[in-house]
């Protein structure tokens, strides 16, 4: 999704300023729709991404000391922590988009521009690098009872 959601972005600017420069007539909502919707799909479904290929910014010089099993110890609690956070940060959103939905949330533009849709995107981008992560800690605790 953060994907085509940065290829569709890239796609919709190049055509507003391809537009505006040679027709004069740029496409309207383009800025709300790249701050608003593809923007927050780039950001939000990147973390289950981040979170499969492990790809946080970290600083292991005191846990790569000790031995592996309690490195493994560490991770888990690691995750766990990540799958609290991201919890919080989910009901958060949550809350916020049903607010917004029932409201049916807009941005003051030159035409009606319904935001509501893009809080949504915010909590399947926060609920799928939950589960992601939950997939990773079974893989995880499939893997140590075998050794």
């Amino acid at each position: 999704m953060a994907l085509l959601s940065l290829f569709a972005m890239m796609l919709l600017i190049t055509l507003d300023v391809t537009l505006n420069k040679f027709a004069g007539k740029p496409i309207p909502g383009t800025i709300e729709v790249t701050a608003y919707y593809f923007m927050v799909f780039v950001v939000f479904f990147t973390f289950s991404n981040i979170e499969k290929n492990n790809a946080h910014i970290s600083a292991d010089f005191i846990v790569s000391r000790f031995s592996p099993k309690v490195q493994i110890l560490f991770g888990i609690a690691g995750k766990l922590l990540t799958i609290v956070f991201y919890g919080l940060l989910t009901y958060a959103a949550f809350t916020k988009a049903v607010q917004s939905t029932r409201t049916w949330e807009t941005v003051m533009s030159n035409f009606t521009f319904y935001i509501w849709p893009a809080r949504w995107g915010v909590v399947l981008g926060l609920f799928s690098a939950i589960i992601v992560i939950v997939l990773i800690l079974y893989q995880m605790f499939n893997s140590s009872r075998t050794k």
